[in-house]
């Protein structure tokens, strides 16, 4: 067997041509991407300055008065204003309490007025959108729920009811 030569104070040799040739060429790229840089730095500023020198337009006017300009628009803004202090949050959250997970509700529109609402959803089994109007209607915050309309969809492999039910909700006390 031969013996190792594991001098580690020798001398090292300098790197090949082609490793010096890659050398000046990373060197050359970076040096090309630095004075792109460079120019794409001076460009950005002088567009901001004159973007900074271009006159701002002016501010479209707002009112002055903070009253409605006639009475529609003051009765329009009443019925607006109490339309966003109904408790919206709490019957939501009565509806989500309760879901059952063979029920999936797709939509819900409300009127504020009247307060009641249109739930649009699908289930697999009319016993399911069944148990879910009785339950709707045991609710404290439901005044009345029925059915009004259901059909039999075919939603890929599986057979579906969507139904679409109507109820009638009360202010909590």
């Amino acid at each position: 067997m031969q013996a190792l030569n594991l001098n580690f104070m020798a001398h090292r040799r300098l790197g090949s041509p082609l490793d010096l040739l890659v050398l000046a060429v990373g060197m050359v790229a970076a040096s090309v991407v630095a004075v792109d840089y460079v120019e794409v730095r001076a460009e950005l500023e002088r567009l901001q300055m004159r973007q900074a020198r271009q006159p701002k337009p002016d501010a479209p006017r707002q009112r002055t008065s903070a009253l409605p300009a006639t009475q529609d628009d003051a009765k329009a803004m009443g019925r607006v204003s109490s339309q966003l202090r109904l408790p919206w949050d709490a019957v939501l959250r009565e509806m989500e309490l309760m879901m059952d997970p063979a029920v999936g509700i797709l939509s819900v529109e409300g009127q504020g007025q009247t307060r009641t609402l249109r739930i649009t959803g699908e289930a697999k089994a009319m016993a399911d959108v069944v148990a879910y109007v009785n339950r709707l209607r045991q609710s404290s915050l439901i005044e009345t729920a029925y059915l009004s309309g259901h059909e039999e969809k075919q939603a890929g492999a599986v057979k579906v009811i969507r139904f679409s039910l109507d109820a009638v909700w009360r202010l909590p006390s």
